[in-house]
């Protein structure tokens, strides 16, 4: 190829080059694009309680008396399955890797860029701060908002009372959880008309409420289990039988066995791969113990492994408990039941001391004095009614009131002298 082919190779290049830059420019100044100061754009929501957008109302409860009373009665059971949402991009146990953000185990209290070894974004990093319940508030609200420049793509919780469920559930997924605030915001309205407390307060007094019928469903948490009823218990115990065996010296499966687990420590199997929350946790499986972990395993031993979610009756809860404790070799004697007992002994009494050959022994000692029988006092008198014998038949009243003093003497009624004896004085 001689270099004028290649001349007209390299002119029809540039040239194509000049057509593109020129058409380009003209384009320009045709159309105009102006850059918007605000990149993107966001979208109202009316908010169903105020009838204002998403914003106001967020405002308006974050950080505030609003959100503290919220907070004061909110369900960290709930809060565990709001927490779900962030599970694709968070980790909630302790010692567990972080995912796409960090761990968020004991989160409550620390700072901002709390995990050592994370990729925070720089805004993150500069943010300085606690998560408090307040900034946590705000920014499980509207994180963009609270943070600009984060690099989280989670959009936010719109629902005041998700989100203190949230924080409530948070708080108490953590080794040291710090205590709730107070909401000084309602004390003025406490003398409302009619004794009735503000909505505030109303929170606050469920929230202390529910802490009083706890304390005193464990106080009679013992007497609940010593009424209930075993063989229900073993019944309810078949649900954990897919991973749990109950007789004495069978295997583990994939949960310890329960044989004598009532009294016995935590980690009570010697071999079986505990996790480490519940090695770590200590104390006994005593009665109320077992009750809170029934109830809720993963709140009452945060990080465990068992994925059982609870069982919400009471009843239930104290019937298998009941039979955890018959099924061991030195069951724990429980307090609080209903005795019958007392009972029982008057009832035999009774109906075992009208017995007719007894009618002629009181002849000899009645006649030494019974003061109550003032009227039958002289000896001829008992002797007298046995006469007539047609009275025991109808089981009349004096029939049975001297046929129960002579039982004392009877070597076959030994029970009737207690009976008897404080009436004679």
């Amino acid at each position: 190829m001689n270099a004028y082919e290649l001349n007209k190779i390299a002119g029809a290049i540039l040239g194509t080059l000049t057509v593109i830059l020129g058409v380009n420019a003209i384009a320009h100044g045709l159309f105009h694009e102006e850059k918007p100061e605000k990149p993107g754009y966001e979208v109202a929501v009316k908010d169903e309680k105020s009838g204002g957008d998403a914003a106001a109302a967020g405002g308006a409860g974050a950080g505030g008396g609003d959100f503290h009373a919220l907070l004061a009665s909110a369900d960290p059971v709930k809060g565990e399955q709001v927490a779900k949402r962030c599970g694709a991009c968070h980790s909630f146990g302790k010692g567990e890797a972080p995912k796409m953000g960090p761990n968020l185990y004991g989160v409550v209290g620390a700072k901002h860029a709390h995990e050592e070894g994370f990729a925070y974004s720089d805004p993150m990093k500069k943010s300085g701060g606690n998560w408090d319940f307040d900034s946590l508030n705000k920014w499980l609200e509207n994180p963009k908002g609270y943070i600009p420049g984060t690099t989280m793509a989670f959009a936010g919780i719109k629902s005041p009372q998700e989100r203190a469920d949230l924080v409530a559930y948070m708080n108490k997924n953590s080794d040291s959880p710090q205590p709730l605030p107070k909401d000084s915001g309602s004390k003025p309205d406490d003398n409302t008309p009619g004794g009735q407390k503000a909505p505030g307060d109303q929170a606050g007094a469920a929230g202390s409420d529910k802490a009083v019928a706890k304390a005193s469903g464990a106080g009679d948490l013992d007497a609940k289990v010593a009424a209930a009823d075993p063989a229900k218990g073993q019944q309810i115990a078949k649900r954990c039988s897919a991973c749990h065996s109950f007789g004495k010296g069978e295997p583990a499966k994939a949960g310890p066995n329960l044989y004598g687990v009532v009294g016995a420590k935590h980690a009570h199997q010697d071999g079986f791969a505990y996790s480490e929350p519940m090695k770590k946790s200590g104390g006994n499986w005593d009665i109320a113990s077992l009750d809170k972990w029934l109830e809720n395993p993963k709140g009452y031993i945060p990080g465990t492994t068992m994925a059982f979610a609870g069982i919400k009756s009471a009843d239930e809860r104290a019937a298998l408990i009941a039979y955890m404790n018959k099924n061991s070799d030195s069951p724990l004697q429980l307090s609080g039941g209903v005795s019958p007992e007392p009972a029982a002994p008057a009832a035999p009494a009774a109906s075992t001391e009208p017995a007719t050959p007894e009618a002629p022994k009181p002849a000899n000692e009645q006649a030494g004095g019974d003061q109550e029988q003032a009227k039958p006092a002289p000896a001829p008198a008992p002797e007298g009614q046995p006469a007539p014998e047609a009275q025991p038949a109808p089981e009349a009243q004096p029939a049975p009131a001297p046929s129960a003093e002579p039982a004392p003497q009877a070597p076959a009624a030994p029970d009737a002298p207690p009976a008897d004896a404080p009436k004679q004085p």
